[in-house]
C-alpha cells in the first residue's frame, strides 16, 4: 500500500504487545483482589465487639453463683429483687447520652438515683472525667455491661462494669472501653448510688 506519509507498522497486535496487556490486566486485578481483601478484612474488625461485649448477652447475666450468694447472705429479700433490675434501667438511661451536656446533667430521671444534688454532681464529674480518659467519643457510652458484684466491707454493693463506646482517636475505628467499678448503697428500703472520691 502506498500512503503520502510514512506509514508506521501498526504493532498494536504484536507478541510482545499482546504479553504486556496480559500482565497489565492480571496485575491490575491482583490488586483489586487484595483492596478487596483489606476492605473486607477492615469491616469485620470495625463490627467486632470487645470480648463478652455481645449484644446478646442480658443485664446481670455474667453473675457467677458465688456472687449471688454474696449478696443474698448481705443483703434483704426486697433489695436483692430490685437491685439487678433498678441498676439495668440506671445504666440504659446513661447509655447512648452525652454526658458532657448541659441536658444530661440536669435530667431528673438519672438524679432520682442519688442521695443528694451534690452526690449526683461528685459522680457526674468523675463518669466524664473517665469516659474522657478512655477516649469515648463525645463521652457518650454505647453500652453498659454489669460484668460483677462484690460486698465492700462497707456493706455497700460494688457492680463492675465495662462502658463501650466509639473511639474518639483517630484510625481507631474499634471501640474504646472503660472498666470501672460503681457502689450502691441500700438505704431506707432503696438503693442509692454513691460518688467515689472525685
Amino acid at each position: 500500500m502506498n500512503c503520502p506519509l510514512p506509514c508506521l507498522e501498526d504493532s498494536s497486535d504484536s507478541p510482545a504487545n499482546r504479553g504486556s496487556r496480559r500482565r497489565a490486566a492480571r496485575s491490575f486485578v491482583h490488586r483489586g483482589g487484595l483492596f478487596l481483601v483489606a476492605m473486607l478484612l477492615l469491616l469485620s474488625l470495625a463490627c467486632a465487639r470487645p470480648e463478652g461485649a455481645s449484644g446478646t448477652i442480658e443485664w446481670g447475666d455474667e453473675l457467677t453463683d458465688t456472687e449471688r450468694a454474696a449478696v443474698e447472705e448481705a443483703f434483704s429479700a426486697e433489695a436483692i429483687a430490685e437491685l439487678v433490675p433498678l441498676s439495668e434501667i440506671f445504666y440504659e438511661r446513661i447509655t447512648s447520652r452525652r454526658f458532657n451536656s448541659r441536658a444530661t446533667f440536669e435530667d431528673p430521671s438519672v438524679r432520682q438515683f442519688f442521695p443528694t444534688v451534690a452526690a449526683y454532681s461528685d459522680y457526674y464529674a468523675a463518669l466524664v472525667d473517665a469516659l474522657d480518659r478512655a477516649n469515648i467519643e463525645f463521652n457518650r457510652p454505647t453500652q453498659v455491661d454489669l460484668l460483677g458484684v462484690e460486698v465492700a466491707e462497707s456493706g455497700n454493693l460494688l457492680l463492675e462494669l465495662r462502658f463501650i463506646g466509639r473511639n474518639d482517636l483517630p484510625l481507631r475505628w474499634w471501640n474504646a472501653v472503660l472498666l470501672r467499678t460503681d457502689e450502691w448503697s441500700w438505704r431506707d428500703g432503696r438503693w442509692y448510688v454513691i460518688p467515689g472520691k472525685v
